[in-house]
């Protein structure tokens, strides 16, 4: 047989070879023809189906919570100003979706979101009420954002040229528009001394492509109570904008400046509109600046992966930071800065188990952390322990998280991975 023919009948064998797989209910046979008859029959399980969840380790998200927080937020600010729900960073890591549908559910009149990306998901899943997007118009943006009827911040007359030509593109309506005044913060908006050419712009325009529905700035030092004089500086300048605007015939439906710790301490701020963020989903910027009654809705949970017993003197987890002082029982929980649980509160840190507060020995790691359960008699593979939540009469929230990490409560939230899967339920 020729080479040309022994490739050709090797690449039969082959063939067969790959098509000889058996499948039965119970196992799937193997069975390799290029071994000859006498070939041994290779016997493997089935695959079983996946878990749903199999992993350990979970967040709980009590949309009742986030209804009861938004409520809270419109018993304050009263029933003549709107709520603009804040749920960019994926509902600061509760799930913009879920987020979203709670808060709509319970009086919201829209959404913000940052990123155009966040609005389409949004779109994407049935939401159908206002969506503004707080951080502009990227170049490439313009036409999703008037196909998908967003509302965007502005604050040059680059944006809404871009957008006008989006309009124009689509044959659309005129798309409605956010002007962003830089009052102090430094970072978005224009600036009062560079308003005019924007104005200009919207006076030309007449409203033909581009309808100016709110005028917005955003306040730096709203959660510093002891910093009255900063925040009073950006509401005048915003005031004196605002009757610019007026003056040239420009008048915004919708007014607004206050953030949640804006929402809480300045009534006469509250303007048409509030865009309270982290007080919908129970917490504040600090202490100091939080609304009474809300509720946290978010809790993290994981189960006991293992018990070790070491003796006084062991040194516990990377660098041996943690020596022992005592004979020790150690439980492995599976839980590290790969899921958002700071490195940073590493030697601070605490859980809840069966109600009590243990403390977590040693440095946090990717994936493990090691918890002191040597007063907690015969803790058991699979119990229930608590990251952040309540168990029992104990609880940990997202403040004291946020201390042990020197960091914000945003943060903590904000940054648990998504090998975090979020379910639907209260804090039990």
């Amino acid at each position: 047989m020729g080479g040309r023919a022994r490739r050709r009948a090797g690449g039969n064998d082959s063939r067969r070879a790959r098509r000889a797989c058996v499948a039965t209910a119970k196992h799937t046979v193997l069975r390799p023809l290029w071994l000859g008859r006498d070939a041994i029959t290779i016997r493997a399980a089935s695959v079983p189906a996946t878990p749903a969840r199999m992993r350990p380790t979970w967040a709980e998200v009590d949309t009742a919570a986030l209804a009861n927080n938004l409520a809270v937020a419109r018993r304050h600010v009263g029933p003549a100003c709107r709520v603009l729900a804040v749920v960019k960073a994926d509902g600061y890591g509760h799930g913009a979706i879920r987020a979203a549908q709670a808060l709509i559910s319970a009086g919201a009149w829209g959404f913000a979101v940052s990123l155009v990306e966040e609005a389409v998901e949004l779109r994407e899943a049935g939401i159908v009420a206002p969506i503004v997007v707080l951080g502009g118009v990227p170049l490439v943006a313009a036409d999703v954002i008037v196909h998908r009827e967003l509302r965007p911040v502005v604050w040059s007359v680059d944006h809404l040229d871009m957008l006008a030509s989006a309009v124009r593109r689509a044959g659309a309506r005129p798309v409605r528009v956010h002007l962003k005044i830089d009052t102090g913060m430094s970072r978005l908006g224009v600036l009062p001394s560079d308003l005019t050419p924007v104005l200009d712009w919207l006076v030309a325009d007449a409203g033909r492509t581009v309808e100016l529905e709110g005028a917005m700035t955003h306040l730096a030092c709203a959660d510093d109570p002891a910093d009255e004089i900063s925040s009073a500086r950006q509401l005048d300048s915003f005031d004196d904008c605002l009757g610019t605007m007026t003056a040239r015939g420009i008048q915004p439906a919708l007014r607004h400046a206050c953030n949640s710790a804006g929402m809480a301490r300045f009534r006469p701020a509250h303007y048409d509109m509030v865009r309270p963020g982290i007080a919908l989903y129970g917490a504040a910027s600090a202490r100091d600046v939080e609304l009474a009654g809300l509720q946290l809705a978010m809790s993290m949970h994981t189960q006991v992966h293992g018990v070790r017993a070491l003796p006084a003197g062991a040194r516990v987890s990377y660098g041996g930071r943690a020596c022992l002082e005592r004979d020790t029982k150690l439980a492995i929980i599976p839980v590290g800065y790969g899921d958002g649980y700071p490195r940073a509160m590493s030697g601070q840190a605490q859980m809840l188990l069966r109600g009590h507060r243990c403390a977590v020995i040693g440095n946090i790691t990717m994936d493990i952390c090691m918890l002191d359960v040597t007063d907690l008699p015969d803790v058991r593979v699979g119990e229930r322990v608590t990251l952040l939540g309540r168990q029992g009469a104990e609880s940990i929230d997202v403040h004291e998280l946020a201390a042990w990490a020197n960091t914000v409560p945003y943060e903590i939230t904000c940054g648990i991975s998504k090998r975090v899967p979020r379910i639907d339920g209260g804090d039990t």
